[in-house]
């Protein structure tokens, strides 16, 4: 699967404000302090404020890439912010060597009390030897109220540099490291562990995990599916189901089958897909948005450009048994099942709204507002045995919805980018939201952490 180039995972707190403003001290004094790498001793030199501590607490200062000619090489940075302040950083290589790392310089914001990942991505390059290494500066500014959208830039830190103000710096070590080495010897465990990182032909439109077995599915914007099992890190193989892109797709575990939608219809295959496809009809509707599968009954519930709904039953020859009507004025962007009341799901769309429907009506129950732009996401999720929904929009916001109360009780404000990706863990009380710029937060479910 195609990553962008250094790959952000954040998890923290937050905090329903908007990104603050930058407040800025002048330094006042250097100090350093002396580290082991590889190859001997060197200094490291932090630039202080004085009367205050480091914005961000940063491990490892040394990054350790094991030697793989073949594969790219994956190594975590992990950013501790202890203060009440949201900080925002730039990573950069320290000579203008850019060909080794992908997408770099990065930007991003670590909001108060959180801690923040990145993985490093470095390309194995034609001819590296043991001893090549390369420096790394981290820059960090620490931030007050009032932050405009978009200021954590390469303007804004040149603009520090300029007037003398309080940025912090520190210089990261890259060095290569033996085959087998592990990358942590001298740091903290992490967070996470990156599993694989794949390199996709095709720009990547939809994913689905597989609740039964270790495969994940991926629709392609040309056209082609493709099953992969993350703990073999094997390709299951691959097929052409349209033309176009395969704009969603689902397993339908319990029959071994998938289910994709695209602009010219909506096609079911079998699991193991070198065999016979199912199905494929089309759903009398413009280009296929959004799949939902019910976890008990044999529906799937689809959405199109043009706002309609529609139910299909796979028992009935996937017969189209109800059609909610078009009470969104534009395109659906996703559907999901409640999956304590499996007779309900919900919508949401590019006309700002979220909509909670039951199969017993064409017609919605109800109808949630409060995004400033489209709703690209949605999932169902529990907390103190009530019901909730968490959004995603592309006003850079997550809502919090309280199914009971039909209001939203929070807006989650430290996003940089369009949330276009949401889930509630089927297991765990922690929350998911992706955003456009490639950063992946984890929240508690219980306070919103």
């Amino acid at each position: 699967m195609e990553h962008s180039g250094l790959e952000s995972m954040h998890a923290g707190r937050e905090k329903a404000s908007n990104l603050p403003c930058a407040s800025l001290e002048n330094i006042m004094e250097d100090s350093s302090y002396e580290r082991i790498n590889s190859q001997g001793v060197s200094r490291h030199v932090y630039k202080v404020i004085t009367g205050s501590c480091e914005a961000l607490d940063v491990h490892p200062l040394e990054l350790r890439f094991p030697l793989d000619y073949n594969t790219l090489i994956l190594c975590p940075l992990h950013l501790t912010n202890n203060t009440d302040e949201q900080v925002a950083f730039k990573l950069m290589p320290k000579r203008g060597i850019y060909s080794c790392f992908r997408n770099i310089p990065l930007y991003g914001v670590v909001p108060q009390r959180s801690s923040y990942t990145l993985i490093v991505i470095m390309t194995p390059p034609a001819k590296r030897s043991e001893d090549t290494d390369f420096d790394l500066i981290l820059q960090s500014i620490k931030f007050g109220e009032g932050i405009i959208q978009g200021q954590c830039n390469d303007r804004s830190f040149e603009a520090a540099k300029e007037v003398g103000t309080g940025m912090h710096e520190v210089t990261l070590k890259a060095v290569s490291a033996p085959q087998g080495e592990t990358i942590y010897k001298h740091t903290i465990p992490p967070v996470m562990k990156v599993i694989s990182v794949e390199r996709a032909r095709q720009e990547l439109y939809s994913i689905d995990a597989n609740p039964e077995k270790s495969w994940i599915i991926i629709g392609h914007s040309g056209g082609y599916v493709r099953i992969w099992d993350y703990v073999t890190q094997r390709w299951r193989g691959s097929i052409e189901i349209c033309r176009g892109p395969v704009n969603c797709i689902k397993f339908i575990a319990r029959k071994q089958w998938f289910v994709a939608g695209s602009s010219d219809g909506i096609h079911v295959q079998e699991e193991a897909i070198k065999k016979k496809k199912i199905q494929r009809f089309r759903a009398r509707v413009s280009s296929v948005t959004s799949l939902a599968v019910h976890p008990t009954k044999p529906y799937v519930v689809s959405s199109s450009y043009g706002g309609l709904i529609k139910l299909w039953d796979w028992d009935k020859g996937w017969e189209c048994i109800t059609t909610f009507e078009g009470e969104h004025s534009d395109v659906v962007c996703q559907l999901a099942f409640n999956p304590n009341d499996t007779n309900s799901f919900a919508s949401v769309s590019n006309d700002r709204t979220i909509k909670v429907w039951g199969l017993d009506s064409p017609k919605s129950h109800y109808t949630l507002s409060g995004h400033s732009d489209n709703v690209k996401c949605l999932d169902f999720f529990t907390r103190d045995d009530g019901q909730y929904l968490i959004t995603g929009s592309v006003d850079n916001t997550a809502k919090i919805w309280d199914l009971q109360k039909k209001t939203c009780i929070l807006t989650l404000e430290v996003f940089r980018s369009p949330v276009i990706y949401v889930f509630s863990h089927p297991n765990l009380p922690v929350l998911i939201t992706g955003t456009r710029n490639g950063i992946i937060y984890l929240w508690s479910s219980t306070d919103f952490r």
